[in-house]
């Protein structure tokens, strides 16, 4: 199999969990967010929040600035916020 496929595949199974769907759609609506912003805005929990998180920015998904002792969230590949639209709109 390609690079591609590989890499196409792994961004699917990344961004393949709901609270990573949410995550990734709040922070699209949002442009930026820290993870307390997020935790707010999806009543998660801090580590579980955290961990997700951690599994998009390892994957590329998303990426992060500090803003002094905070983590800035954003979306590092637009192309992963337009499937979501695309499924999450077309759905029911």
């Amino acid at each position: 199999m390609s690079n591609k496929l590989h890499y196409t595949a792994n961004i699917l199974k990344t961004i393949g969990h709901p609270i990573r769907v949410d995550i990734i759609r709040k922070i699209y609506e949002n442009q930026i967010l820290s993870v307390s912003e997020i935790q707010g805005l999806l009543n998660i929990s801090q580590p579980v929040i955290s961990l997700h998180l951690g599994i998009l920015k390892k994957n590329g998904v998303i990426n992060s600035s500090k803003k002094g002792k905070k983590s800035l969230y954003f979306i590092q590949k637009k192309s992963v916020t337009q499937v979501i639209q695309i499924l999450y709109y077309d759905s029911i």
